[in-house]
């Protein structure tokens, strides 16, 4: 991915908040029929002895990148946060020398790793709960895997199988004003709040470091 240096996102808190944030993931891998692409909403596992991270999901045992995930080869999974199209006239610098043009912002980062395929239930099971507890947590009366008829998740179980990347390599981009001066980031911020984006706006201001 290219990443201009004001842009490269280094912080692994930040990082693990995108994928948190933002858990469905494009999945990419390649074999002799060419590229294939899915998307799986992850689960990020961090261990907290080796600090290694793992992306935990499943797929259905008939995808057809299943296939591709048991010849072991790098896999690169990709997430991004929310974005949005940049005017021109946020830009207060527009109504002085009329010197910007569009942009857009947006948060990706690039997951690199060799896939393990887990057919297990157990573990199946644990990686649903988790994913699942993560997105309801906030939730007045969070629904759990256990609310569902023990046999229909059983039966349901058996048409999928879990998979685990161990991340081995991490490239990060936030797009967000960071080479553009002060008073052109407020205007964006301010644009973006009444243009009722406020997810956008709260990137651009974290990535500038505004109180």
């Amino acid at each position: 991915m290219y990443i201009p240096k004001y842009y490269a996102q280094e912080n692994e808190e930040s990082q693990e908040s995108l994928i948190r944030a933002n858990p469905l993931g494009t999945v990419i891998s390649t074999g002799e029929s060419g590229i294939i692409a899915n998307h799986i909403p992850f689960y990020l596992h961090v261990d907290k002895d080796t600090n290694k991270k793992y992306l935990q999901g499943h797929l259905a045992k008939v995808n057809h990148q299943v296939p591709l995930f048991k010849e072991k080869g790098e896999v690169l999974v990709i997430f991004q946060s929310p974005s949005s199209y940049i005017s021109p006239t946020y830009y207060p610098t527009k109504n002085e020398t009329h010197k910007v043009v569009p942009t857009w912002d947006f948060a990706s980062i690039h997951c690199y790793g060799v896939p393990r395929l887990i057919d297990d239930s157990d573990w199946v099971r644990s990686q649903l709960d988790n994913i699942t507890a993560q997105h309801e947590t906030k939730k007045p009366v969070p629904w759990k895997v256990s609310d569902a008829p023990e046999n229909y998740v059983k039966l349901m179980q058996k048409a999928i199988i879990g998979v685990e990347i161990e991340i081995t390599r991490i490239e990060c981009k936030f797009k967000f004003e960071q080479k553009m001066k002060r008073h052109d980031i407020d205007g964006v911020i301010d644009g973006l709040v009444k243009d009722e984006k406020p997810e956008i706006a709260s990137y651009v201001t974290k990535a500038n470091e505004i109180p």
